[in-house]
C-alpha cells in the first residue's frame, strides 16, 4: 500500500479534561495527504503530557502494520516533542518511562523523526476533536 521510500505521516493529540482528569489520546496515519487510518482510546485519569505521549506511542505501535520505513510523527506539544528528541531535560520518572517506549518503538522504523507543529493545522484539529468525542461519550453520566 506505501511505496518503498515514501514517508508517512503521523499526526497526534492528547487530551484532559482537569489536568489531571478524564483524559484521551488520537492519532491519524496519513499518506499522500489522505488519512489512512486513525486511531482514539479513553486513556482515564491522566495528565495532557501522559495523554501526548500515549498518543505518539499508540501511533508508532499501529504504524507498524502500514509500513516500517520513513516516518514522520508531529504534535502540537512542543513538550513531548523536545524530550523526545532529547533537547529538553525529562523531569518526571513517568515521562521518562514514556519517552523510554517512544525510544524502543523508533527502533522498529527505519527512520523516524518527530516535529512540532501548532494547533492550527487540520490533522492536529481532527486528532483534537476525536479526543474530544471520545471524552464526551467515555464521561456522560
Amino acid at each position: 500500500m506505501i511505496e518503498k521510500g515514501a514517508i508517512l505521516k503521523i499526526y497526534t493529540d492528547g487530551a484532559a479534561r482537569g489536568n489531571p482528569g478524564p483524559s484521551a489520546s488520537a492519532f491519524l496515519l496519513v499518506y499522500k495527504n489522505e488519512i489512512i487510518h486513525q486511531g482514539v482510546n479513553f486513556l482515564g485519569e491522566a495528565t495532557n503530557n501522559i495523554a501526548e505521549y500515549h498518543a505518539i506511542i499508540n501511533a508508532l505501535r499501529v504504524a507498524h502494520k502500514f509500513h516500517k520505513g520513513h516516518i514522520q510523527v508531529f504534535s502540537d506539544s512542543n513538550l513531548a516533542v523536545q524530550q523526545i528528541n532529547k533537547k529538553w531535560k525529562i523531569n518526571y520518572p513517568h515521562l521518562l518511562k514514556l519517552s523510554n517506549e517512544v525510544h524502543k518503538l523508533v527502533k522498529t522504523y527505519q527512520k523516524v523523526e518527530f516535529f512540532h507543529v501548532t494547533r492550527s493545522n487540520p490533522y492536529i484539529q481532527k486528532c483534537d476533536a476525536l479526543c474530544n468525542e471520545k471524552l464526551d461519550s467515555e464521561t456522560k453520566f
